[in-house]
């Protein structure tokens, strides 16, 4: 199951990044048994700043 919840602040914004998590459940558990990150989003400065953005989440996270 994928969820998106709020995380880090952006390193050009300074909002709370969106944080695209997968989340994976085991039958005999209701609670996510792990999670992971699958992307990250900021609508502010991707859409304005997409080079700056690609670059400052290469540099912070080495994922993007």
């Amino acid at each position: 199951m994928t969820i998106t919840r709020h995380g880090e602040p952006c390193p050009l914004y300074r909002t709370p990044l969106l944080l695209d998590v997968l989340q994976v459940r085991s039958a005999q558990s209701d609670f996510p048994t792990t999670e992971r990150v699958t992307g990250r989003r900021c609508p502010g400065c991707q859409a304005a700043r997409p080079e700056q953005w690609t670059e400052a989440m290469r540099d912070r996270y080495g994922d993007e």
